[in-house]
């Protein structure tokens, strides 16, 4: 039953269907007992008035991940609504990672010119204070995604399913200089395992929500590592370097890219991902006709190991850990999906061989580890150790109740 509690209002924006957890933190604040929730889309204009007129009813305002990973643009218009705020605000980061679409530099400053009072991280709460740490003025708060238990279920029993490691993700981008989740589909995709086993991994295919669970329902196990890099920077020091490298070369060979929040990308921006899915082929061909790329196909074919001999090499990896769990982790969870994982610290919330089969990094271990995996009865001890361990402890509704708790 639906209680009285803080006015809260729920910043989002809404431009893809492929990032669940997008959708199932908006979800968990609109249907938590203890909060009485108005969630507002940023991208439709018409709704920044309504904002302006109503900030000063609201004991908490929100600003959900999607507000703030891939651009600032929309966001920047509620730069003085925000300010004269009289409730608490919380933001979200999405993306803490250096990337040449948005830097994090920008987003720190935007957080310090609102005065955020808490910021929500993904990362474990030593980097995330690290990262945040010239925001004098807010409270960094550790909020790790969690699990969605009505969007992710179980809906086939473990032993029936039909592909026995099944992953959905795209591939990392070469300017984070960390090529580990690329290195494990590639691993697993090519490997030839005795017994022979189904692997059906594809880095091309987004998925929504829906389709995301029902995949995962048809998967005995998948593979995953944690997200984020190792060379996590508060300045972009490393990305903008790779940025002007990458302009130069664009230059020399005479070809034009479509750069973020230009006129052509938020055209591209509107359209249903299905039409996206029709249209890309055709459309790169007509613009590498013109020699025009999209920026994002520049970046994701670059080199791995030119871009991490250039630039990485001698950069020092962040001096605090800043790898990540991540949503994917829970779906599986939540759909009781077996997990293979390269070993790692998963914001100690999940530890190896207790809740997922743990992979050395250089896969020395793996005839181990598919051992394990085939011998059913240990697999499925794990599946269902690990669901009810999440479901007491790492809901979306338990990361709710954490922040109702700062109103």
């Amino acid at each position: 039953m639906k209680i009285s509690g803080p006015n809260t209002l729920v910043l989002y924006s809404h431009y893809t269907d492929t990032l669940s957890y997008y959708d199932d933190w908006k979800h968990a604040f609109e249907v938590h007992p203890g909060l009485t929730t108005l969630s507002i889309n940023i991208n439709e204009k018409s709704n920044l008035a309504l904002v302006r007129d109503s900030i000063k009813d609201f004991d908490l305002i929100v600003l959900l991940h999607s507000t703030n990973a891939d651009t600032l643009q929309q966001l920047r218009p509620y730069t003085d609504i925000l300010i004269s705020r009289t409730g608490k605000l919380l933001s979200f980061v999405g993306n803490e990672v250096n990337l040449p679409r948005v830097s994090l530099k920008e987003k720190i400053d935007f957080l310090k010119d609102i005065s955020a009072e808490y910021i929500g991280t993904q990362l474990p709460i030593e980097a995330g204070r690290w990262l945040y740490e010239e925001c004098t003025s807010s409270h960094v708060v550790e909020l790790p995604h969690a699990l969605n238990q009505e969007a992710f279920r179980p809906e086939i029993s473990l032993d029936n399913r039909p592909i026995d490691i099944g992953a959905r993700s795209t591939r990392y981008w070469s300017c984070l200089g960390d090529n580990e989740r690329n290195d494990l589909f590639d691993f697993f995709s090519h490997r030839r395992f005795i017994p022979p086993i189904t692997v059906d991994i594809d880095t091309k295919t987004r998925l929504d929500r829906t389709r995301w669970a029902g995949f995962l329902n048809s998967c005995k196990g998948t593979v995953s590592n944690e997200a984020g890099s190792y060379y996590l920077e508060r300045d972009d020091a490393t990305i903008y370097r790779i940025q002007k490298y990458v302009s130069t070369n664009q230059k020399q060979h005479g070809s034009h890219m479509v750069k973020p929040d230009s006129f052509l990308e938020k055209l591209w921006l509107v359209i249903p991902q299905p039409l996206k899915t029709v249209l890309k082929k055709p459309l790169n061909a007509v613009l590498n006709s013109f020699r025009v790329k999209y920026y994002s196909d520049v970046y994701e074919n670059l080199e791995f190991s030119e871009i991490f001999d250039r630039f990485f090499h001698d950069t020092p990896r962040c001096p605090l850990y800043s790898k990540a769990i991540s949503s994917r982790h829970f779906d599986a969870i939540g759909t009781k999906t077996c997990q293979i994982m390269l070993r790692g610290k998963y914001n100690d919330i999940l530890n190896a061989d207790e809740h997922y089969i743990a992979l050395e990094h250089d896969f020395s271990n793996i005839d181990d580890v598919m051992q394990r995996f085939h011998n059913q009865s240990y697999r499925n001890a794990m599946v269902q150790r690990t669901y009810e361990y999440i479901m007491d402890q790492h809901t979306y509704y338990h990361r709710i109740s954490i922040i109702r708790k700062l109103v």
